[in-house]
C-alpha cells in the first residue's frame, strides 16, 4: 500500500501548480532490533497539491488504496493550508 501511494500519479497539476505529490515525512517501525517482525507501522506524510484536486478527494483516493490492500489503519488528518 505504502508503494501504490508513493508512486501513484494524482494529478498532472496545471499551469500554476506543479503535479501534487506524495510526501512521507517521518516513517517508525520496530524496535531497532534485526530479528523482530514489527507489528505496526507509524507513518507521516503530506501532499504537496495542486488545484487540480481537492483534499477531500485526495483522502478518499488514499482510503481507496489502503482498503483494496486490506490494511488495518488509522488516519487522523489535518488540513494546514489549501493550494
Amino acid at each position: 500500500a505504502l508503494a501504490e501511494l508513493c508512486n501513484t500519479v494524482w494529478d498532472n497539476g496545471n499551469e500554476y501548480f506543479p503535479a501534487t505529490s506524495f510526501q512521507v515525512s517521518n516513517i517508525q517501525s520496530g524496535t531497532g532490533a534485526t530479528n523482530v517482525v514489527p507489528g505496526s507501522l507509524h507513518t507521516l506524510f503530506n501532499f504537496r497539491y495542486s488545484t487540480e484536486v481537492t483534499a477531500e478527494q485526495l483522502q478518499a483516493r488514499v482510503i481507496e488504496i489502503l482498503n483494496r490492500h486490506q490494511v488495518d489503519y488509522e488516519i487522523e488528518w489535518t488540513l494546514s493550508g489549501l493550494p
